[in-house]
């Protein structure tokens, strides 16, 4: 994925319940990773998971 002319990645909003954000704050901190880390790891995940499910749906038809 590209990165802008700035080098920067793009930042983006999102809303989480303060009680998820704060567990998942800690969790990262105690892996030694950041919040932005884990959320791009599993948005990743997410990601790859959907194609490969769709391309497996549209191999079925």
């Amino acid at each position: 994925m590209a990165r802008p002319a700035t080098g920067e990645t793009p930042k983006h909003n999102v809303r989480v319940p303060k009680e998820l954000w704060d567990a998942a704050m800690a969790e990262a901190k105690m892996e030694g990773r950041t919040i932005t880390d884990v959320i791009n790891s599993d948005l990743h995940r997410y990601v790859t998971r959907r194609r490969r499910e769709r391309g497996a749906a549209d191999g079925e038809s």
